[in-house]
C-alpha cells in the first residue's frame, strides 16, 4: 500500500506555486511516483509489492537517501528533464525507455470575497457547490455571521485592508469586491493589486468601474495591471436578483480558472481519501481485519470527444465507493469492472498494480449505450 505521506506531500501544495507528480508507466519501474514542487523534489514511492515509500527530500537523513539512489529510478538529472517537459506543458515523455506521465497539479482555488451583503451570500453557496476555498472579509458582525451560516470557510471580520493582509499568497486565488461602498472596494483593490491573483473583479456600474481605474492609475498602478479588473464584473447574462448576479460572477470566475488550467484539476475528495485512514472492509468474508481496497484512474491520453480532460481522475474502492468520475457511461463502467477485478487479486496477495487501460468508444458502442460522445481514452490504474 502507498503510505499516506505522499499524498500528503501532494496535498500540502498550497505552500508551492507550481506542482507536479510524475509516474512511470511503462518498462521495469513501473508504478514509481515522484512529487516536484517548483522544481525541487519532494517525495518519491518506489515501485511494487512491498517497496513503497513516500520520503520528503528535505528531511531525509544519509541512509534514507542512499536508499532512495539505490532502489529507485527517478533521480536529480531526470527531475531536471522531467521539469524542463512539464514547463513545455508536455504530458508523456520517455526515459530511458521509460514512458513517464506528467500530472500537473493546481492549487486549490481560493474565493476571497470582500463584503457580505445579499449577492456575496449567494455567491458562497454557488461557490461551494464548485469546491472553492472561501474567504469572506466582512466589517460588519450581522453580515459577517451570516456568510459564516452559508457555508463560507473562512470569515474576518474587521478592517478589510487589515484582514486582506491575512489572506495566505497564491497565484490561485480569485478576489471579488461587492462591499456596501465605493470607498471600501477601491481600499480593497489597492491592497489587492500588492499580491499575486488570478481574478480581480469588482461589482459596480460602468461609470463606477471607470472612476476606480482612474483612482488605481492615481495611486500608481499601470493601464496594464489596471486593464486586468474584471468590473462590470460576471458574464453579460442580464442579471437582476442577487442569485443571477451570484452566477454571473461565479461563471466569469469559472472560465478565467479553466482558461488558466493546463490540465484536469485534482479533485479535492480524492486528495483527501488518499491521506486519510485507510477503512477497514465491510465486506471482507475470510478476515474480519481485512482492510478496503483502493484503485486511484486517472486519464492519461484522450482522442476524440471524450467527455473528460488528461488529468481526470476517480477513486474506486472495493467497498464499492466511488469518488469523482472520469465521464460516466459505458467507458466508467469499463474501468470500475477492471478495477474490481484487480480487489479479487489483491485478497490473494497481489499487489503493487499499475496498468494501463484503453478504452476505444467506437461509434456503435455509443450509439447502443445511448451516449452521444465518442473517442479513445487510456486510464492508468494504480494501487493506493
Amino acid at each position: 500500500m502507498i503510505p499516506a505521506n505522499f499524498y500528503a506531500t501532494v496535498r500540502d501544495r498550497n505552500k508551492a506555486a507550481d506542482t507536479l507528480t510524475a509516474t512511470v508507466i511503462t518498462g521495469k519501474n513501473r508504478g514509481e511516483k515522484l512529487c516536484m514542487m517548483d522544481g525541487k523534489i519532494r517525495a518519491v514511492r518506489s515501485s511494487g509489492a512491498g517497496m513503497y515509500h513516500g520520503l520528503h527530500k528535505h528531511d531525509m537523513n544519509e541512509a534514507a537517501k542512499e536508499s532512495i539512489s539505490g532502489s529507485d529510478f527517478f533521480n536529480e538529472k531526470h527531475a531536471e528533464e522531467i521539469w524542463k517537459a512539464h514547463l513545455a506543458d508536455k504530458h508523456r515523455i520517455t526515459i530511458e525507455e521509460q514512458e513517464i506521465f506528467l500530472h500537473s497539479i493546481g492549487n486549490r482555488a481560493r474565493l476571497v470575497i470582500c463584503g457580505g451583503g445579499h449577492v456575496s451570500t449567494a455567491l458562497v453557496r454557488m461557490a461551494k457547490l464548485l469546491d472553492f476555498e472561501i474567504w469572506v472579509l466582512e466589517d460588519r458582525p450581522f453580515f459577517a455571521e451570516h456568510a459564516k451560516q452559508e457555508g463560507a470557510d473562512h470569515i474576518l471580520c474587521g478592517d478589510y485592508v487589515e484582514s486582506l493582509a491575512k489572506i495566505p499568497k497564491d497565484v490561485d486565488n480569485y478576489y471579488v469586491c461587492m462591499t456596501r461602498g465605493h470607498r471600501f472596494d477601491l481600499e480593497c483593490l489597492k491592497e489587492i493589486y500588492k499580491k499575486t491573483f488570478a481574478y480581480a473583479g469588482m461589482m459596480g456600474s460602468r461609470k463606477r468601474s471607470v472612476l476606480v481605474r482612474k483612482d488605481l492609475e492615481e495611486a500608481g498602478y499601470t493601464k496594464e495591471q489596471v486593464q486586468k479588473l474584471h468590473s462590470p464584473i460576471g458574464l453579460a447574462i442580464g442579471a437582476q436578483t442577487p442569485a443571477e448576479i451570484a452566477l454571473s460572477v461565479i461563471s466569469e470566475i469559472v472560465q478565467c480558472k479553466n482558461e488558466r488550467a493546463k490540465a484536469a484539476e485534482t479533485d479535492e475528495a480524492i486528495l483527501e481519501e488518499l491521506t486519510g485512514p485507510q477503512r477497514l472492509s465491510k465486506f471482507a468474508v475470510n478476515d474480519e481485519n481485512e482492510m478496503e481496497y483502493r484503485m486511484l484512474c486517472t486519464i492519461i491520453e484522450k482522442r476524440g470527444s471524450a467527455p473528460r480532460s488528461i488529468g481526470t481522475q476517480m477513486l474506486v474502492t472495493s467497498d464499492n465507493r466511488i469518488i469523482g468520475t472520469i465521464g460516466g457511461g459505458c467507458a466508467e463502467a469499463e474501468v470500475i469492472t477492471r478495477c474490481r477485478g484487480y480487489f479479487a487479486e489483491m485478497r490473494k496477495g497481489i499487489h503493487g498494480i499499475c496498468e494501463i487501460v484503453k478504452i476505444q468508444m467506437s461509434t456503435d458502442n455509443v450509439e447502443e449505450e445511448g451516449m452521444v460522445c465518442g473517442g479513445r481514452i487510456e486510464v492508468l490504474l494504480e494501487e493506493t
